[in-house]
């Protein structure tokens, strides 16, 4: 919990996340660590290309280019001018070549900063994917270049979870990016799993067992420990940089004041270069529901800033979405063209919308089931196509199905504009 001290002395957010960043690391921090990380990027394509894998290299470039969000995206294209034309012409952009999706809403944890926990019953249906649902949504998708695998449940007990994975690699050489907490998996499994993808994203909230084991009920501190540092192991037997390992780290009141701790942690299992390529930390913010009100962080411990700034050699690391009001609007998203198909087959936006703990709403406002349409009459339809072209005009009403997002600001644009209801027209 926050000392007296930290409550008094908060950071100045200084009104959005790139000038916190600053603050926090120093203005030229992120602009060297850009260059330091791309030149380690250069061992993972000198990697695929020496082992002869150039779909697959193909397809890592794309991801870090042309993916418009997603982990292991760095956006180079986007940054570079593409943004601003999307954004002008959405009705031009081309059936996606990117996907995310959910494998499954079973987990044996009960993390109370998660959705999946204040679930009522009855209202999201309980079970995996099977393999073969996931090839039928796969081969909707035959140039594919991208996937992540996410979702509110825990993926290795989807016994079909890596043969869904081996059946991306092995038909599509797509880029394969998992999102997980890495407490189910034994190291016979992340051996095969050392092999198949590019990237993961490891979910870990906090610096030590106590608190990590108090927010992730259910999962086992020194078993996650234990298996990033085999996971670790593999990549230097092998000589390889993939997967690339990201952490993810949601700031509530609990851990906020084990940031430090944190970095101090994963540095001393590392160097920077080992964890792979574009490899970091991210220092997220709690993903807002009712009932998570009370482990908020409305202000940053006013230590923080020096104590972040020794740690700048260390693992890249930095700060997004920490507070709500401090997100870019809405018509700022490039989200919109990542699709998430959300079990059993539903279609929405993106993952931004899906942490609100109103599954219902998300049914009731989603473009389609990839069950009963293939995907791109989905993507083609007039609702999706409406969505698009509303969501990025600033003086246009909110798509009813982005309001609750989570990463970008829609207040200020509803008290405006309004909702635009496509259910009411």
């Amino acid at each position: 919990m926050l000392n007296e001290k930290e409550q008094q002395s908060p950071v100045d957010l200084g009104g959005d996340w790139n000038k916190f960043n600053g603050l926090v690391a120093g203005k030229s921090y992120f602009f060297k660590s850009k260059i330091r990380r791309a030149l380690r990027d250069y061992w993972n394509f000198h990697y695929l290309l020496k082992h002869f894998d150039y779909k697959s290299a193909y397809n890592l470039f794309y991801t870090r280019t042309l993916v418009p969000t997603g982990e292991g995206s760095q956006r180079w294209f986007y940054h570079l001018g593409l943004q601003k034309y999307l954004m002008k012409y959405p009705d031009r952009v081309p059936v996606p070549r990117f996907f995310e999706m959910e494998t499954t809403t079973i987990c044996n944890k009960k993390c109370f900063i998660c959705e999946h926990t204040h679930w009522t019953e009855g209202t999201q249906e309980i079970r995996h994917i099977t393999l073969e649902e996931f090839k039928h949504v796969a081969n909707q998708f035959p140039n594919v270049r991208w996937v992540n695998l996410t979702g509110e449940g825990s993926s290795f007990l989807n016994n079909d979870f890596i043969p869904m994975i081996k059946y991306l690699r092995n038909n599509f050489k797509t880029s394969v990016w998992l999102v997980d907490h890495l407490s189910d998996i034994t190291h016979e499994k992340l051996k095969e799993l050392q092999t198949l993808i590019h990237g993961i994203y490891i979910s870990i909230d906090g610096a030590t067992k106590g608190t990590y084991e108090f927010i992730k009920e259910g999962c086992d501190f020194d078993k996650v420990v234990n298996n990033i540092k085999y996971l670790l192991q593999l990549k230097r037997e092998r000589n390889s940089p993939f997967p690339n390992i990201h952490f993810r780290y949601v700031i509530i009141k609990e851990n906020v004041n084990e940031i430090p701790q944190f970095l101090d942690l994963i540095n001393s299992m590392g160097k920077p270069w080992e964890w792979g390529g574009v490899a970091g930390v991210e220092f997220a913010g709690l993903l807002y529901f009712p009932t998570v009100d009370n482990h908020y962080v409305r202000n940053i411990p006013g230590d923080l800033a020096e104590e972040l700034k020794k740690r700048k050699n260390g693992i890249f690391f930095r700060f997004d979405h920490v507070v709500e009001d401090m997100n870019p609007p809405i018509d700022c998203c490039l989200a919109w063209m990542e699709p998430y198909i959300m079990l059993p087959g539903y279609v929405i936006p993106c993952c931004g919308v899906l942490m609100s703990n109103n599954r219902q709403h998300l049914r009731d406002y989603s473009f389609g089931n990839v069950f009963e349409k293939d995907f791109k009459e989905i993507w083609k339809s007039d609702y999706y196509s409406k969505f698009r072209r509303m969501v990025v005009t600033p003086d246009a009403p909110v798509p009813r199905v982005c309001s609750e997002c989570r990463g970008y600001q829609t207040k200020h644009r509803i008290e405006k504009y309004g909702i635009w209801d496509e259910r009411a027209t």
